[in-house]
């Protein structure tokens, strides 16, 4: 009669330590269709599982390419609105210049002349470290930055490049308190995050004058001095026109 049970047999030189057990052929069915339904499991979970991974590593792709268009989307209508609401200001301020000159014209005609030497930003308007380039175009992980970054002392003056006159004095969401200077044949100067302005709108400036005092209002991680220069309706890189800022550069972006 054939036996339902097997017997294995470990043999060892120490006759003492030499063993013996059984098992049922029942026992050894079992273990097999375990491990047959165990791998017809696996395979399984992985012929189902595999796509749905590949689809929902697809979708995830699809989506962080689709967040960051929108990124680039809402940077530039931020940029958009950024600009409309200077070029309103500009546009008011220069209007009330141009439109009323018995109230403007006639009594600073002295006091504010097209100068190309004086008019011209020349005057460094911040003595500290540059922390941040000029960036007229976005990408996905920088926005656009029209200007430059000063890191300063909290207080330290704020002095205007060129002579002319302020055609906004006051606050701003992202620049905080801000000076716009319009300096004639074009070019405009902004200044922002500052502690707090000491000039009002309409005022007569000179090259050098004390127009702030450099702070972190607005959007801004420390106190420093954000700077920008306008001709024409185009932004300038301020390193054209103040390479000595590139001697204490600190920004991550040091090309040129």
């Amino acid at each position: 009669m054939k036996s339902n049970r097997y017997t294995i047999h470990i043999l060892s030189e120490n006759i003492d330590a030499q063993k013996s057990f059984s098992i049922s052929r029942l026992w050894i069915w079992t273990i097999v269709i375990i491990i047959f339904v165990s791998l017809i499991g696996f395979g399984g979970g992985l012929w189902y599982y595999i796509p749905r991974i590949v689809e929902f590593r697809e979708k995830n792709r699809q989506f962080e390419k689709m967040l960051s268009e929108r990124t680039q989307v809402l940077d530039m209508v931020r940029d958009l609105n950024r600009l409309g609401q200077m070029e309103e200001i500009i546009r008011s301020k220069l209007g009330v210049v141009n439109e009323d000159e018995n109230e403007f014209g006639a009594r600073d005609e002295k006091a504010f002349t097209i100068s190309y030497v004086e008019n011209i930003p020349s005057q460094a308007p911040i003595d500290g470290f540059l922390t941040q380039r000029m960036l007229d175009y976005s990408h996905v992980w920088q926005q656009n930055h029209y200007g430059i970054d000063i890191a300063v002392r909290e207080g330290e003056p704020v002095l205007a490049s060129a002579s002319g006159r302020i055609i906004f004095s006051g606050w701003t969401y992202d620049l905080g308190n801000l000076i716009i200077i319009y300096h004639g044949d074009g070019y405009f100067t902004h200044y922002g995050h500052h502690q707090i302005n000491l000039m009002q709108t309409h005022g007569i400036v000179k090259r050098g004058d004390v127009i702030a005092l450099a702070g972190s209002t607005g959007i801004s991680s420390g106190p420093h001095l954000h700077f920008e220069i306008w001709k024409n309706g185009r932004v300038i890189d301020p390193l054209e026109f103040f390479p000595e800022y590139k001697k204490k550069d600190l920004s991550v972006n040091t090309n040129g």
